[in-house]
């Protein structure tokens, strides 16, 4: 049985046990209608991507994120984050440093100048907010995996 955070760690008196054998109820009761939900759960179909895309923008924007329209970015267009769904059904959230970034960084990649300070700061950039979204994705319990190739996260799941 996981550990229970008990009120009283130490209990002292009869009241403090008590609330501690309140809180071991409170526990079980809580295990118990999480495995029924989840039972249930299981017989239910799966979301439809488009519902699940738009959750997933709805909390983005929640979290005090600006999300970037469902269009395809232009040249001209500023970076930031993206949901979409690919050409597999799935939901992806990713972030698009801004094309000033992204083209500095890749010429200096073109000529083997990999240490440059253009590609230290998208990489840099890039690792932040790859954990930034996945920190703020799990925090709207949905359940994420990396892809794999590339960046974002796929959202597989909403656990509400």
């Amino acid at each position: 049985m996981p550990s229970i955070n008990y009120p009283f760690p130490e209990p002292k008196n009869e009241a403090e046990r008590a609330a501690n054998r309140q809180a071991a109820d409170d526990y079980q009761r809580q295990e118990e209608e999480a495995a029924t939900l989840l039972h249930l759960a299981a017989g239910l179909p799966p979301v439809a991507p488009e519902l699940l895309l738009e959750q997933v923008r709805l909390d983005l924007t929640t979290a005090g994120l600006h999300v970037a329209p469902p269009a395809p970015l232009s040249d001209e267009g500023q970076g930031g984050v993206v949901a979409y769904i690919d050409d597999h059904g799935q939901v992806v959230v990713d972030w698009l440093p801004h094309a000033r970034l992204d083209r500095a960084a890749l010429d200096m990649v073109e000529a083997d100048r990999t240490e440059d300070e253009a590609v230290v700061r998208y990489e840099m950039v890039r690792s932040a907010m790859e954990t930034a979204l996945g920190t703020i994705l799990t925090g709207f319990d949905y359940i994420t995996r990396r892809p794999d190739v590339g960046f974002g996260h796929i959202v597989l799941d909403h656990t509400r």
